[in-house]
């Protein structure tokens, strides 16, 4: 199996924007905080949001989903060792630890998986959790956690502005006992939605969006329903798409916290016409090479971003520079790229691109959910015929992208040999 596509179409057309995959994983986690019910709207239907679903039912939860309408019942969860295989798929499985750990005060978990983009410990997390008050053993493969009674706030200071430390920290802090403050914070969008989706619940946190978080533990949340943030990282790689192609398409999604997306889709080369829910990005010209750029926690360029970048500089003209500074794999990607022409060389967490004339279509294979999203993209640039095997880490994140890649003007199939 693998997802064949003909390269060498321009873009135009219509495209609705998915919900976002990293901001729907940890409000499926918070759902764990409440007896009541929780509905998410606008949910995509993805690999990841079923592996969290599966995880969530084996401990008890009740899960419908209709209409891209998520709704959990966590009123029967009680069991609380998460050990099943699809805890070993999923790395977002993790902040399940933090929500019941504030629930019930322990948890037993196997060690998270996901994609094999470089060295993600959850050491900062479990320094967190210690922090509050719960002991930790390590038993084979699992870590066994427990407090007495409920979690205690204190100070946490991250050594780095980890993301899903970030998440599992607050979901903790929400339900135990005094405050906790939280330093060095991620400030990505999504931990802005987790808190603002928490704060409905009825969780006093504020700082949001700061590197400085502060939670005032209450004793109980509510259930809710909430409508879902589009999924930012999606609507960069159906962009890139349009700056590595050419063409015009307008996108159904609302710009704010995209300004690092927006920027580095100028220094391509694209026209992007920005309104109150839509953003229109127009690319007629050849794709301009970046001198220099690195990743970064928010706001700078997104590391979930580097691949896609990767693939659209292959053709630019001139030399591009790319840093890498979250992740050590994101260059995994790069081998297969070469297979498809491109003139990359790298060392370490530096990449030189210089950009060739034309891509050719080959038989190339994703390493990870981006890797995957790029060589759509570097495939949809190229001259012939591609086929991206290991698909099946594209589907972890997006939702429906044969279809939409269909939708804007690709010649795109599944094919099924």
């Amino acid at each position: 199996m693998a997802i064949e596509v003909n390269g060498g179409s321009h873009t135009s057309g219509i495209l609705k924007i998915q919900g976002s995959k990293n901001s729907v994983l940890p409000l499926m986690a918070a759902s764990l905080l409440t007896e009541d019910g929780t509905s998410i709207e606008g949910c995509p239907d993805i690999s990841d949001v079923r592996a969290m679903w599966e995880v969530i039912e084996a401990l008890g939860g009740v899960i419908t989903y209709e209409e891209q309408r998520l709704s959990i019942d966590a009123s029967g969860v009680g069991k609380v060792e998460i050990c099943q295989d699809k805890v070993r798929d999923i790395r977002a499985s993790v902040l399940l630890m933090g929500a019941c750990l504030a629930r019930f005060g322990q948890v037993t978990i196997a060690y998270p998986g996901g994609c094999s983009i470089g060295k993600r410990p959850i050491d900062f997390h479990l320094q967190a959790f210690r922090a509050m008050g719960v002991t930790i053993e390590e038993e084979q493969e699992r870590l066994v956690c427990h407090c007495d009674g409920r979690l205690r706030g204190c100070d946490i200071r991250l050594p780095f502005p980890s993301v899903g430390a970030t998440e599992n920290t607050i979901l903790a802090a929400s339900l135990a006992e005094g405050d906790t403050t939280l330093y060095n914070a991620a400030r990505e969008p999504e931990i802005v939605e987790l808190v603002c989706f928490l704060r409905r619940m009825g969780a006093k946190i504020k700082g949001e969006g700061t590197a400085c978080i502060h939670v005032q533990g209450v004793s109980k949340l509510n259930g809710v329903s909430w409508k879902l943030s589009e999924d930012r990282i999606a609507f960069l790689t159906y962009a890139m798409m349009v700056a590595g192609c050419g063409g015009e398409v307008s996108f159904q999604i609302s710009p704010q916290y995209l300004n690092k997306e927006l920027w580095i889709l100028d220094k391509l080369g694209c026209q992007c016409s920005v309104g109150n829910d839509h953003i229109t990005v127009k690319q007629m010209g050849s794709v301009r090479p970046i001198h220099y750029i690195r990743t970064g926690p928010y706001p700078e360029y997104p590391t979930d971003g580097q691949s896609l970048l990767l693939a659209v500089l292959s053709k630019a003209h001139g030399v591009s520079n790319v840093e890498e500074m979250v992740f050590e794999n994101r260059f995994r990607v790069v081998s297969q790229l070469q297979q498809m022409g491109a003139n990359i060389d790298y060392v370490s967490n530096r990449a030189q691109v210089t950009g060739v004339t034309l891509l050719h279509g080959a038989d190339v294979s994703a390493t990870d959910l981006r890797s995957g999203a790029a060589l759509l993209i570097a495939a949809a640039m190229a001259e012939g015929v591609s086929h991206i095997h290991k698909e099946h880490y594209i589907y972890r994140g997006y939702e429906a992208i044969v279809e939409n890649m269909i939708q804007i003007g690709f010649c795109v199939r599944r094919n099924e040999d």
